[in-house]
C-alpha cells in the first residue's frame, strides 16, 4: 500500500494534478505562493505542463514550500525521502516530515503513517497501529484509507483478527469510490460482481470496473478486458478493446494481464491464433506466481502444444500450482497420476488429488472420479459414489458430465433406464457445445432411434455442430457416421438445401474415417 502512494505521484495521478502550464505556477511560486510551489513540483514530478520530468527540481520546490510548513509539501517531500526520489533515501527524514504534516491534521499524512506501520518502514511493523492510523485517515476523508479499510473488511485481516464484514466493506469502498478513487471504484465493482454487501448486479459491476480502469487501475483493466473478451451482460465481444485494456495493464506489469494476453493468442481472439506466443505469455505469468497460467502451461507441456512436449515440466507446474492452493492444480495432478504423465502412475494419488479438487467443485475432477469409481479402476468399485460425483459435475455445468449422465439413463446399468431423462441430459450436453453429444444426438435424429423420432432438421443442426468440432470428437467410427449422415443430408436436401458438392465432400470424409458404405459411394462417384 505504501508503495502505491509514491507510484501515484510518480505516475502523475496524485491529488495535486497540473491543471495549468508550469509557467503559470512558476510565476506565483517565485513570488512565494506555497500552493503554486507544490503544483509546480508536481509538473516536474510528472513531466507535464510543458516541462520535462525532473525529480530534483520537484523536490527543490517541495522543500521551499515545506519551509513554510505547508502540509501537502511536508507530506510529499517526506515521500520523496522515503523513496529516494530527487533526494537520497532517508527514512528518518521522511518520517519526520510526514509527522509534521500529521501534526497539522493533513489526512494523507495519516494514511502514509499507517502504511509505514504496515510495511515496517522506519518503524517496527505493527498491524494494530496500521489499522488505527488507517481509521483516523478514513474518518478525516482520505479516500486511499477508506479504500484500504474497505478491502480489509472485504477479505478480513488475520494479523489483527479482523473478520470479513461485507456491509462495512461496501460502506468504506463506496466512500472512496464517490471520491473517484481508482481502487475504491474497482472494489465496489467486485462487491457488485459477487454480491458482497449489496445485491449482485453485473451491469453496475461493469460500470465501476470501467471507471476504475480509465483511472489506471490495472486490476480493473484486466476485468474490463475479460468482459470484452467474453462478451458479458450487455457488452458484446470486442477484442480490440480487450487488447487495448490489456496493453495498459501489461505496462503496469500486472500478472493477470500476462495470463489474459496468453488467452488472446491461444484462442485467437482478435489476433492470429499462435500457441507459441500464448505459451510465452503464460510462462511470463507463471514465473511470477499466476496459478491459472501454471495450469494452462502445464497442459501445454504435457501435450506439446506451443512448446516441446515435456511431461515432467507439466507435472512440476501442476504441483507448483497445487502447492499454491490452485484447485485446477490438484485436478491436473490427479490427471498426471492417473495417466503417468511426468510421474509414476498411481491411482491412489490420482484419487486423493481429484478429491481435493472435487471438494471445491472442480467438475473435471468430479467427472474423473465418476469414471474411476464406476469401473473400479484402481479403487473399489462404488457405483453410488460414481453417480454422486457425476451429479456434482453436472450441477457444476460440465457438458461432458451431462452426456455421461444421459448415457447412464440410456443404458440403465447403474441407474434405472429412463429415456426421457437420457434425452434431456444428452440434449443439454449437445446444446452446451460438447462435440461428442452433438454427434450422437445428430445420428439419433437422422435414424429416428433410439430416443427420438426421425427429424432431419434437428439431425442437420447437431451433425453440422459436430462436424465443426470434428477434432474434439475423438472417435473415428462415430465421426465416420456423422460425415455419412451429413453427406446424405446435403445429397437429398434433408434438413438443408441440397448441395451435391458438399454431399461429395462429406461422403469422402466418411470414407476416409472408415465408413464402408461411403467408400462404395465415393468409388461410384469417381467412375
Amino acid at each position: 500500500m505504501f508503495r502505491k502512494v509514491f507510484l501515484l505521484i510518480a505516475l502523475g495521478i496524485a491529488s495535486y494534478a497540473c491543471a495549468q502550464d508550469a509557467s503559470f505556477y512558476r510565476k506565483y511560486a517565485e513570488k512565494g505562493d506555497k500552493e503554486a510551489m507544490v503544483n509546480l513540483a508536481q509538473c516536474y514530478m510528472n513531466g507535464t505542463g510543458g516541462v520535462n520530468q525532473d525529480y530534483n527540481q520537484a523536490t527543490d520546490w517541495l522543500a521551499k514550500a515545506a519551509k513554510k510548513n505547508y502540509p501537502p509539501a511536508l507530506h510529499q517531500l517526506g515521500l520523496c525521502y522515503l523513496y529516494g526520489a530527487g533526494v537520497l533515501k532517508d527514512f528518518a527524514r521522511g518520517w519526520e516530515l510526514n509527522q509534521k504534516a500529521v501534526k497539522k491534521s493533513y489526512p494523507a499524512a495519516f494514511y502514509t503513517t499507517a502504511c509505514c506501520y504496515r510495511d515496517g518502514i522506519y518503524v517496527s511493523q505493527d498491524y494494530h497501529q496500521w489499522f488505527s492510523w488507517l481509521m483516523k485517515a478514513a474518518e478525516m476523508g482520505d479516500d486511499d484509507a477508506q479504500s484500504d479499510i474497505g478491502r480489509a473488511y472485504l477479505y478480513g485481516v488475520q494479523q489483527i483478527n479482523l473478520e470479513q464484514n461485507y456491509n462495512q466493506a461496501f460502506s468504506y469502498l463506496k466512500k472512496a469510490a464517490d471520491q473517484n478513487n481508482a481502487n475504491g471504484l474497482f472494489y465496489v465493482g467486485v462487491c457488485y460482481q459477487f454480491g458482497a454487501g449489496v445485491e449482485t448486479d453485473e451491469s453496475k459491476a461493469t460500470s465501476y470496473f470501467i471507471q476504475a480502469a480509465q483511472l489506471g487501475n490495472a486490476d480493473a483493466q484486466c476485468e474490463v478486458a475479460d468482459i470484452y473478451m467474453r462478451g458479458k451482460g450487455n457488452i458484446q465481444p470486442d477484442y480490440s478493446e480487450a487488447q487495448r485494456y490489456l496493453n495498459a495493464a501489461v505496462q503496469q506489469e500486472n500478472v493477470r494481464a500476462y495470463y489474459l494476453m496468453g488467452n488472446l493468442y491461444y484462442y485467437g481472439l482478435g489476433v492470429e491464433e499462435n500457441n507459441e506466443t500464448a505459451a510465452e505469455w503464460y510462462k511470463k505469468a507463471s514465473d511470477v506466481g499466476n496459478t491459472d497460467a501454471m495450469t494452462q502451461l502445464a497442459w501445454m507441456y504435457i501435450y506439446g502444444v506451443g512448446v516441446a512436449e515435456n511431461e515432467s515440466k507439466g507435472f512440476q507446474l501442476y504441483k507448483q500450482a497445487a502447492d499454491n492452493g490452485s484447485i485446477a492444480g490438484y485436478a491436473g495432478l490427479g490427471m498426471c497420476y492417473e495417466n503417468g504423465y511426468g510421474t509414476t502412475k498411481n491411482i491412489n494419488s490420482a484419487v486423493s488429488n481429484y478429491k481435493q479438487a472435487a471438494e471445491s467443485n472442480n467438475s473435471y475432477a468430479q467427472h474423473r472420479l465418476y469414471f474411476l469409481y464406476r469401473e473400479g479402476d484402481g479403487v473399489a468399485k462404488d457405483t453410488q459414489a460414481a453417480i454422486q460425483y457425476l451429479r456434482q459435475a453436472v450441477d457444476n455445468g460440465s457438458t461432458n458430465a451431462m452426456y455421461s449422465l444421459g448415457y447412464e439413463y440410456l443404458v440403465g446399468e447403474i441407474l434405472h433406464q429412463e429415456n426421457s431423462s437420457a434425452l434431456e441430459y444428452i440434449t443439454k450436453s449437445a446444446d452446451g457445445g460438447y462435440a461428442f453429444a452433438c454427434a450422437v444426438l445428430g445420428t439419433f435424429y437422422y435414424d429416428g432411434e433410439p430416443l427420438v423420432s426421425k427429424d432431419f432438421n434437428q439431425a442437420f443442426k447437431y451433425l453440422s455442430a459436430a462436424a465443426k468440432q470434428s477434432s474434439s470428437i475423438g472417435n473415428d467410427d462415430l465421426l465416420a457416421v456423422v460425415y455419412k449422415d451429413l453427406g446424405a443430408c446435403y445429397r437429398f436436401g434433408r434438413g438443408t438445401e441440397a448441395d451435391q458438392s458438399l454431399a461429395s465432400y462429406y461422403t469422402e470424409q466418411a470414407a476416409k474415417y472408415g465408413d464402408t458404405k461411403s467408400l462404395d459411394a465415393v468409388k461410384m462417384l469417381r467412375k
